[in-house]
């Protein structure tokens, strides 16, 4: 507790999910409706300033509830800031920002054992995390950087031309080549409303590379994809050759800010070809179309995945995992 903040537990409602749309650092991982759908043990807080709410934190809890963990579906959770207040100037935001995040920092170190946050981009401080009992030997916070990538997708909507859209322009040979050659061939790009073609697609396509999917997990994927679908914040779209065979599958869902890739799948049968591009290419089209300005690709920090989804021209970003070590 501090003289000058509180936490206070927050209910997964309206309220939550305005503050989730108005803050720089919401996402749609933190909406009411992606948590429930998720089946992850969420817990809400929100931190006021005397009467004023300044911040909240999403978190996902341990079945016992004494730890704060990762989920591979909640890929930004933990701290949010609200917007500036009473005319606050570009130093005055830090400090209070730096204010929030050491008395949050203190305030879950009281309620959990073992912490573990993935934080938004947005939020590039995090040294009150790391300052916490600083130079003392008990326990505290590190971070692991991580990297995506944010493509700028506004142009696609009024292009005539490959050469109108700027990440093409940015994007690598490679890819390029791809982009074109799935043009030529008559790749073709459409929507499924059935998560039950996807959901079937993933299994088969991570059976083909020798990895068995517990059906839990693939529940729960297809529980949070008819939960988006339903809710008309996401799209599957599916990628044919010029064959007429299912090459490649990915499902994006969106907030008020960005669309995100969230799932995917690629026969390794078809790797040859080019429905791995198509399907993400097309898609940035419709998803202009919706007037979406941006797209995080969720994640890079795999050699073959980094490499694949930089090639398309767009920013690398870094973000931070917190985690409490206990020494």
């Amino acid at each position: 507790m501090s003289e000058e903040y509180t936490l206070i537990e927050a209910s997964l409602d309206e309220k939550w999910d305005k503050f989730v749309d108005d803050s720089a650092n919401g996402t749609i991982f933190s909406k009411s409706y992606y948590l429930i759908s998720s089946n992850v043990n969420y817990k809400l807080f929100y931190c006021y300033k005397k009467e004023e709410l300044r911040a909240g934190i999403a978190v996902i809890e341990s079945n016992d509830k004494k730890n704060l963990i990762l989920n591979d579906t909640i890929i930004y959770n933990g701290l949010m800031y609200c917007k500036p207040t009473n005319n606050q100037n570009h130093s005055q935001q830090f400090s209070e920002q730096f204010k929030i995040q050491s008395f949050i920092s203190k305030e879950l170190l009281d309620l959990y054992v073992d912490i573990e946050l993935s934080l938004h981009p947005s939020i590039a401080d995090v040294r009150a995390f790391l300052w916490v009992n600083y130079g003392e030997r008990k326990p505290q916070y590190n971070t692991k950087i991580r990297y995506t990538t944010y493509l700028d997708i506004k142009d696609f909507k009024l292009s005539k031309s490959l050469e109108d859209i700027s990440i093409y322009a940015k994007s690598s040979i490679s890819r390029k080549q791809q982009i074109r050659y799935s043009i030529k061939k008559g790749y073709k790009t459409v929507e499924a409303d059935d998560s039950e073609l996807f959901i079937d697609f993933y299994e088969k396509t991570m059976n083909r590379q020798g990895i068995d999917i517990e059906i839990h997990k693939l529940n729960s994927m297809k529980n949070l994809i008819d939960e988006l679908l339903t809710r008309k914040v996401a799209k599957i779209y599916c990628s044919y050759d010029e064959n007429g065979q299912l090459g490649s599958m990915a499902f994006f869902g969106w907030d008020n800010k960005r669309a995100y890739y969230i799932f995917g799948a690629n026969d390794p049968a078809r790797r040859n070809g080019h429905s791995g591009t198509s399907v993400l290419w097309d898609a940035f089209y419709d998803l202009s179309a919706l007037g979406i300005k941006e797209v995080d690709l969720e994640g890079v920090n795999s050699p073959h995945r980094g490499w694949f989804k930089l090639s398309f021209g767009g920013d690398l970003i870094p973000y931070y995992e917190v985690q409490l070590e206990n020494k």
